[in-house]
């Protein structure tokens, strides 16, 4: 029985370890390739949206969780928690294409500005500075 055992073992770690380094080195490209980096930058970049607040949500009743805001046509927006708190229900939110900033304009006149795509441009111009 316990020399079954080995063999099985043994043939799951064979099986295992090229998938393992394989997914490795895949991750490793995707995360690291200029090319891929950029585009995935330049996709959320170019994302464009504008309209009301018509609901507000939130995934718990702890620090950490998710706050969403939906703007009309259901549009769903991940926002900060201090910025949930200062959103109201009628706030205008409009995030121009080629810009990484959110712009909120409140009822009380504020306009609040989030950085909706901080990550990756820091990960696209860290990269780009190595490549150079």
């Amino acid at each position: 029985m316990e020399e079954v055992s080995k063999k099985i073992y043994r043939v799951m770690f064979i099986v295992a370890l090229p998938i393992i380094i394989f997914a490795y080195l895949f991750v490793n490209y995707q995360n690291n390739n200029l090319n891929v980096v950029k585009e995935d930058y330049e996709k959320i970049r170019n994302i464009e949206f504008s309209g009301l607040v018509i609901e507000k949500k939130k995934d718990g009743n702890y620090p950490r969780a998710n706050r969403y805001i939906y703007l009309t046509k259901y549009h769903k927006v991940i926002i900060s928690s201090e910025l949930y708190t200062k959103i109201k229900i009628g706030d205008s939110v409009s995030k121009p294409k080629n810009c990484d900033s959110i712009y909120f304009y409140l009822k009380n006149g504020d306009i609040e500005i989030e950085d909706f795509n901080q990550f990756g441009r820091e990960k696209y111009l860290n990269l780009l500075n190595k490549k150079e």
